[in-house]
């Protein structure tokens, strides 16, 4: 009992500091929202002297709202289509017994390999060609895109521990895949669809790079991008960053806390 006890005392101690090492910077960004432009220099470490919100106003009328709008919907319309897409294609994938199935299952796991900046250049092109810059749906599509090879390998891994009796019933009561799928496979997969819809929303929340080169428009920014309108080239307004960087971090943050239930059973595969 006593090693026992020893392993969960380190066990818990490193966890405690890694948590620690995790928090410290997101209370400092915290910390400094409420800070003047002088003590963010003159006492980085420091507790703000008094609580200003001046920083907290000068983010939001820069357009924090507005891009804190653009990126809600950008992420709502990505993830949704992500999460459909890559469900539907990993059903057909882990219910088929065809070889040729396999080799386009390899291929979306290839996908997953590419990195964005490999396709970036043909991508702005097809996207230009297109038409679809400036445009929240041409930045939805490859949101998707990137998205739906990960997903789908999630989903697929999920659903080959799908009971399968349970779409046996269903079809004995007259129904179709279609409808298998989306009355009792999705609502049987909460914990599969939460993790996948976290994942995505967190990488579509604070992706910056596409986001840059597609939405040039003010109007259109999501949040990444519009906050740098509070960075200059010769001086920048770090109180008002850090104000910015934290509303930023709220909606992300209350999205995992109402939805920590599923994604930890999904990772404790207690969801199957």
């Amino acid at each position: 009992m006593s090693r026992f006890r020893m392993i969960n005392l380190v066990l818990y101690g490193f966890v405690s500091l890694w948590s620690l090492f995790v928090i410290m910077p997101i209370a400092w960004m915290v910390f400094a929202a409420f800070k003047t432009r002088k003590e963010i220099f003159t006492e980085p470490l420091g507790i703000p002297s008094n609580l200003s919100f001046d920083s907290f106003e000068r983010a939001w009328g820069v357009g924090v709202g507005t891009f804190m709008l653009n990126s809600a919907l950008v992420t709502i319309m990505s993830v949704v289509v992500i999460v459909i897409v890559a469900g539907m294609a990993a059903y057909v994938l882990a219910r088929s017994d065809n070889k040729w199935m396999q080799l386009i299952y390899l291929a979306i796991v290839a996908g997953f390999a590419v990195p964005v900046t490999a396709v970036l250049v043909p991508l702005y092109q097809m996207v230009s060609a297109a038409g679809l810059t400036n445009n929240l749906v041409g930045i939805v599509l490859p949101y998707a895109a990137f998205g739906i090879p990960f997903t789908t390998i999630l989903f697929y891994a999920f659903f080959l521990d799908f009971p399968r009796e349970l779409e046996e019933a269903a079809r004995l009561d007259g129904c179709s895949r279609v409808q298998i799928f989306f009355r009792v496979i999705v609502p049987l997969s909460g914990p599969a669809v939460a993790s996948a819809a976290i994942f995505q929303a967190v990488f579509i929340w604070n992706e910056f790079l596409l986001a840059l080169l597609l939405l040039t428009r003010p109007a259109l920014k999501t949040l990444p991008v519009g906050i740098l309108q509070l960075q200059g080239e010769f001086t920048s307004d770090w109180p008002a960053v850090m104000a910015g960087l934290a509303m930023a971090t709220v909606p992300i943050l209350a999205v995992f806390i109402f939805s920590q239930k599923y994604f930890v059973r999904s990772l404790a595969g207690l969801g199957k």
